[in-house]
């Protein structure tokens, strides 16, 4: 049997906070890859709720050991930043340092976008770190050669301001699908 695995990192947006069935995105995106090209696909789902990018960055080099045959690896981080008010160039460190690590274990990397937050008073003082930080997102993945998958226009699918309904994780899945097999060739 082919098999493939991608690791996921982020927030509760990772893993799936408010999916009336329990589920996330990469649930729904190991489902779509394996319908898609026919090979058994496995996302792991690193995902921690209220972590931030200097949180992430704690762990990233463990998560990425544990998971040495993925060849994958998605990055989603940075709402709860926008609630402590994280510095730019904290925030572009961090995330700079997250993708080191992921590929110096050999790791193609995807970083997607983050969607602007809906009315939510945890995040209402900063709701501008935002378009700041997908600004930060594009110019590193530039220099650093990496992917960006842009998450644009979900708010639509948000149950509460910040999370997604089943319907919106699995349209975030369905985005990160596209994106992985355009890059190879699919």
């Amino acid at each position: 049997m082919i098999w493939n695995e991608i690791l996921c990192l982020g927030d509760s947006i990772t893993t799936g906070a408010r999916d009336r069935y329990k589920r996330c995105y990469p649930m729904e995106l190991a489902r779509l890859m394996t319908e898609k090209t026919g090979e058994f696909y496995f996302c792991h789902d690193h995902g921690v709720c209220g972590e931030t990018s200097s949180d992430l960055l704690r762990r990233v080099w463990g998560a990425a050991k544990s998971h040495k045959d993925a060849n994958i690896a998605i990055v989603m981080i940075g709402t709860n930043d926008t609630q402590i008010n994280t510095p730019e160039h904290i925030y572009k460190d961090n995330l700079r340092q997250i993708i080191s690590v992921l590929q110096l274990h050999g790791m193609k990397v995807v970083v997607a976008t983050l969607p602007k937050l809906g009315f939510t008073p945890l995040y209402l003082n900063n709701i501008d770190k935002i378009e700041v930080y997908n600004s930060v997102i594009k110019d590193l993945c530039l220099e650093m050669g990496v992917e960006i998958c842009e998450v644009t226009n979900t708010e639509k699918y948000y149950i509460d301001g910040v999370h997604y309904s089943h319907e919106g994780y699995n349209h975030l899945a369905k985005l990160f699908a596209n994106k992985i097999l355009s890059l190879n060739g699919g």
